[in-house]
């Protein structure tokens, strides 16, 4: 979606307004032209979309009948008001459904299915959390969790690597990971410093983002996941299962994410820094 030769034009025009509706427009024009390319790979989006929300619709028909109708009303409303965006925002990207060798493909693989799986399931914890039905915000992250490992098993086991979910994966993790800690926060689980501190690595990395794009005198540079970066997210998955089940013994976890995120922040800027002077 961001590409390089209109942001180029863009950030030497140093985003006028004028600049900036042209950018708009030509990557609107990209856009069309990749869903006109791939009508399949668009109908697969959709067609994953329809299945996982009558799914959805399922589950919370049988949360009404079984347990508390005005929990799935709510859970339903928010799960559709959420998807119909999420889905719309990943079609913007339809033009990177390629392998790792630029093969367009014509449909979402399983990897990608999981993928979207772990982004359709951001409203039902949130609604967990905010409902105070904290076994079942665990087990929602938990299996969460779980799909995130497992379609990046099967990516790499199989071959099954993307270009789109090299891109909406680690979305998807910062959007859950967004999601989780704002509802802590409103919640009262977590005060804003600890918030601030659970975020602090994502924060620093979408200012980082902001930057690259915007200053001209730096080029792009795409770098792969660190293992610091990993450190990080699983640390974070640690504090939000002692946030769920012993919330009294988060500080020292906290701690961790802390210095584990002040680290992979440098460990990415570093990089960084040695890959545009090469």
């Amino acid at each position: 979606m961001f590409i390089e030769e209109y942001l180029v034009e863009l950030r030497r025009e140093r985003f006028a307004f004028p600049a900036l509706v042209r950018y708009v427009h030509r990557v609107g024009q990209r856009v069309r032209a990749d869903w006109l390319a791939n009508p399949n790979g668009v109908r697969s989006v959709w067609a994953v979309a329809i299945v996982y929300f009558a799914v959805v619709f399922l589950a919370c028909v049988g949360m009404a009948l079984a347990w508390d109708r005005d929990l799935a009303e709510h859970y339903l409303v928010q799960t559709a008001l959420w998807m119909l965006p999420a889905f719309a925002f990943v079609m913007l990207f339809v033009g990177h459904l390629r392998d790792e060798s630029g093969h367009r493909l014509s449909g979402l693989n399983l990897p990608l299915m999981l993928t979207l799986a772990r982004v359709s399931m951001v409203p039902g914890i949130a609604v967990f959390l905010v409902d105070r039905h904290f076994a079942w915000a665990f087990g929602v992250y938990v299996f969460a969790s779980l799909t995130d490992v497992l379609d990046g098993w099967l990516a790499r086991r199989a071959h099954w690597t993307t270009r789109l979910g090299a891109l909406i994966d680690p979305m998807a993790d910062r959007i859950f990971a967004v999601v989780a800690v704002i509802t802590f926060l409103d919640s009262g689980a977590l005060s804003f410093r600890a918030a601030l501190v659970m975020l602090s690595r994502d924060i620093m990395t979408a200012i980082g983002f902001v930057v690259a794009r915007a200053v001209t005198w730096l080029r792009p540079i795409h770098l792969r996941a660190r293992r610091a970066g990993k450190l990080v997210t699983a640390l974070q998955f640690i504090a939000f299962v002692v946030l769920l089940l012993a919330p009294q013994r988060i500080q020292p976890i906290l701690w961790l994410v802390g210095l584990a995120s002040a680290y992979s922040v440098s460990d990415y800027t570093l990089a960084l820094w040695h890959a545009r002077v090469r």
